[in-house]
């Protein structure tokens, strides 16, 4: 094999680790996302995961108890819908520039496309005859 191609192979590499570590820490930062909203002028307060799904739900004592059941009802609502437009923004300004204009992010899966490890590249080296010898 020619040296250049070989170094060529060699950047490539070197550049396919780079990227596969910035999605890993992508992927990272998108599993540990979490934000918290308010409803109800601070009656309610409600934490959801990177999904949206509901993780707790707080009640402020002196407020809560003014409200009628639908007011009360509609403040949980508010709140984690604040919740969740807060952990959808975060999810879209990270993976910003990532993801092709009129896509979802929830339409990727970091987990397939990164997987846990680079792979062995010396073994796909050695395989094809670009190992340093």
């Amino acid at each position: 094999m020619r040296a250049e191609w070989q170094a060529h192979i060699d950047e490539l590499l070197k550049e396919y680790k780079k990227q596969h570590e910035q999605l890993k820490k992508l992927q990272d930062r998108l599993t540990a996302l979490e934000a918290e909203g308010e409803g109800g002028d601070g009656a309610v307060k409600a934490r959801v995961d990177r999904q949206g799904r509901l993780t707790s739900l707080e009640f402020d004592p002196r407020r809560y108890r003014k409200l009628g059941s639908e007011e009360l009802a509609e403040a949980v609502l508010e709140a984690a819908r604040n919740a969740a437009d807060q952990v959808s923004g975060k999810a879209r300004e990270a993976m910003e520039g990532l993801v092709p204009e009129g896509a979802e992010q929830s339409d990727f899966d970091f987990t397939k496309l990164v997987g846990d490890t680079p792979g062995d590249f010396d073994a796909v080296r050695e395989r094809y005859g670009l190992l340093d010898r």
